[in-house]
């Protein structure tokens, strides 16, 4: 009498012929798939570093424009007229930056003092803040050992600043596209507005108010070698009755500047 066990549907291969049919990736396979991803995660962190960029330029736009603001409801608070100032470039074996600077008229004389200080020094003006702006850390005093210059006041040089009503000065524009920017000068040449009593912006040269707004170019060192894509700069305004306001503008393929929105 013959027994048979049931079958439990299951069938055990061994050898071989168990992997029949299966294949593995070969080296070349592997190498380019790795170029692949390595090509998507380059292509990826440069979109990621400008995003990043762009968004570094706004968050510096919109501080300076705060510190501007503040002129106003400081001389309110304080019982003094403000000032701004930005610059004149500092450097140091250390470090390079232009500062933006807040100041109290502590001393009365409608002049912004060069010894300035936060308390303010007999004689002096009362620091009441301070802006860096542009940075190139060498030694770790200012930002981050290393660090690379971010910011710059001018679309053609990073040794100027362009501006307008911030001096009292006629400089004729090099480039048609730059006006009304024509008062380019070098960052060792500070500039200062007043907020007089009754809210006005005064330039500190004539002691007269502004006939226009003063005007301030802010932009990234990737626009003057061509790294930042599309170019883009912000314009601050300080209005003749103080008031602050700030303008995106990005460079058409005519090498205009067109206003954007959200700037």
């Amino acid at each position: 009498m013959e027994m048979r066990v049931p079958s439990s549907g299951l069938r055990r291969t061994t050898g071989p012929s168990a992997r029949a049919g299966e294949r593995g990736f070969s080296l070349v396979e592997l190498l380019v798939v790795i170029a692949i991803l390595a090509v998507l995660f380059i292509a990826g962190g440069r979109s990621i570093l400008k995003a990043w960029q762009r968004q570094k330029l706004a968050s510096a736009a919109t501080d300076v424009k705060v510190l501007f603001q503040r002129a106003l409801p400081e001389m309110q608070r304080l019982g003094i007229t403000t000032f701004v100032q930005v610059g004149p470039l500092v450097t140091t074996a250390a470090v390079r930056y232009i500062p933006i600077y807040l100041i109290g008229d502590a001393n009365g004389d409608g002049q912004v003092t060069a010894g300035f200080a936060n308390p303010a020094p007999v004689g002096g003006d009362l620091l009441i803040d301070e802006y860096d702006i542009i940075v190139l850390g060498k030694t770790g005093v200012k930002g981050v050992t290393g660090e690379s210059e971010d910011f710059c006041l001018s679309v053609n040089d990073i040794t100027e600043v362009q501006s307008s009503r911030w001096l009292n000065s006629a400089v004729v524009c090099a480039v048609p596209t730059d006006s009304p920017f024509c008062d380019a000068k070098p960052w060792t040449v500070g500039r200062a507005l007043q907020c007089d009593f009754q809210g006005r912006a005064i330039d500190t040269n004539t002691g007269l108010q502004l006939a226009g707004p003063a005007q301030l170019v802010l932009t990234h060192v990737g626009v003057v070698n061509g790294a930042f894509t599309p170019p883009t700069r912000y314009v601050l305004s300080i209005n003749p009755v103080w008031s602050v306001r700030i303008q995106k503008q990005i460079r058409d393929v005519s090498s205009n500047w067109v206003d954007q929105l959200g700037g």
